[in-house]
């Protein structure tokens, strides 16, 4: 394969050209998530049946606890955060929603121990059980993830009494959809790597800067099936959030294989 730049010999893995520092069609053909997501839902089509009753005990403990935690703060009006009339009491209020997400948002985090000892696209009960010992690894992620979320927010939307500049708004969701591109390779590299979640973070931020769009629309597609799954009673979730961890695994595992994670040359 050459270079269609600079007409210089490129080896198969090639990200960048290392004559010229231009990149290589490789990201959206060899490497496209799309054409990822495809071929995991074609193995993982017929193994759906197998995966409900790890997908049921997920949403039973994960999902369900998730949305009567929001329900229950948007009743006590702890979710209207623009609505809040003094710093301390917003400050109070998005470390309650940060810190609760981040002990139940582990609950679905953990079946990526099992999905990645596992080779084929059957998840277990017995198999999601013993993902409970990851549970403190996956807690420490979701507290980074909610501190982050918390952080920009005051940046981008302000304190009572001091507002921000309205074009900050948009920067916010500039920022939440990179950090799906940034967060989504982290529980995979957890496993893979055997890391905890901030070394994650750091290699899922230096290394898959190439592919970072790939992982942003992945991880926007995961979010609208499973959000519209949910919202369809949570009985498509049976199908749809096993999907998603094994789309997750496969895609990850084929960076990996490309040899992602390696310094390479560009200008």
């Amino acid at each position: 394969m050459r270079c269609k730049h600079c007409d210089a010999r490129l080896a198969p893995h090639d990200f960048w050209c290392v004559n010229c520092g231009k990149q290589t069609p490789i990201v959206v053909h060899e490497l496209a998530s799309w054409g990822s997501f495809k071929r995991t839902f074609k193995q993982y089509w017929q193994f759906k049946g197998a995966n409900i009753p790890a997908a049921a005990f997920a949403i039973l403990v994960g999902v369900i606890p998730i949305i009567a935690f929001l329900v229950l703060l948007n009743a006590f009006g702890i979710l209207d955060f623009q609505a809040q009339e003094t710093a301390g009491k917003l400050l109070l209020n998005l470390f309650i929603t940060g810190i609760g997400l981040s002990l139940l948002t582990p609950l679905l985090l953990i079946a990526f121990k099992p999905v990645c000892e596992i080779k084929d696209y059957t998840l277990t009960l017995k198999d999601l059980l013993k993902g409970f010992k990851a549970y403190p690894r996956y807690f420490f992620f979701s507290l980074i993830t909610a501190l982050y979320f918390i952080l920009i927010y005051i940046i981008c939307f302000g304190l009572p009494n001091f507002a921000s500049d309205p074009i900050l708004h948009l920067v916010w969701l500039v920022l939440v959809g990179y950090y799906i591109g940034v967060a989504l390779p982290i529980p995979i590299l957890m496993e893979r790597k055997n890391v905890n979640a901030w070394k994650a973070i750091r290699m899922a931020y230096k290394y898959f800067k190439v592919v970072r769009w790939q992982l942003f629309w992945l991880g926007l597609i995961l979010l609208v099936l499973n959000l519209a799954a949910t919202a369809l009673a949570l009985v498509f979730l049976l199908i749809t959030l096993p999907l998603s961890w094994f789309v997750i695994r496969d895609y990850i595992d084929l960076l990996l294989e490309y040899e992602i994670i390696r310094e390479y040359k560009t200008k």
